[in-house]
């Protein structure tokens, strides 16, 4: 399964479940929405191009997909929910929204999710695996965000 594919079914649930996809980006695509650390000049330096940015209500999900269990991107998650140094960039994304909680989480098939990324769970707010025909089974959500 490829990134792409766990993507499109998590943008395709999220629809279902009446989220509304701000932006999202396939890999190679170049489409997206880039956050920029607060602050700097330099066009892609440190820039980070999240997979998908979804808002329900007063929540707003940030997704990083693979298409395999990849732990420097539950770094990269933990790294944006413990930081501030993109805050001015995700205010601006969000501008249009009343936003009162911000998580973030992974996507990837669900046959990922192994031992070495369930000891990683600490490093997130949620974990969505895709099953073989596609379709969204929640594995870890510790505020029920879903």
């Amino acid at each position: 399964m490829t990134e792409e594919q766990v993507t499109k079914a998590l943008i395709k649930w999220l629809l279902l479940n009446k989220w509304d996809i701000v932006c999202f980006d396939f890999p190679q695509s170049g489409t997206g929405h880039f956050l920029h650390p607060n602050g700097t000049k330099e066009k892609m330096k440190d820039s980070i191009n999240p997979d998908i940015v979804a808002v329900k209500d007063d929540i707003c999900v940030f997704f990083e997909n693979k298409g395999y269990f990849y732990f420097n991107d539950f770094k990269k998650v933990n790294f944006l929910r413990s930081t501030d140094i993109y805050s001015e960039a995700i205010q601006s994304l969000l501008n249009k929204y009343v936003i009162h909680n911000i998580y973030y989480g992974i996507g990837y098939p669900k046959t990922a999710h192994k031992a070495k990324a369930i000891k990683s769970v600490h490093l997130v707010d949620f974990i969505l695996g895709i099953n073989e025909d596609f379709s969204v089974e929640i594995l870890y959500d510790e505020g029920n965000l879903f």
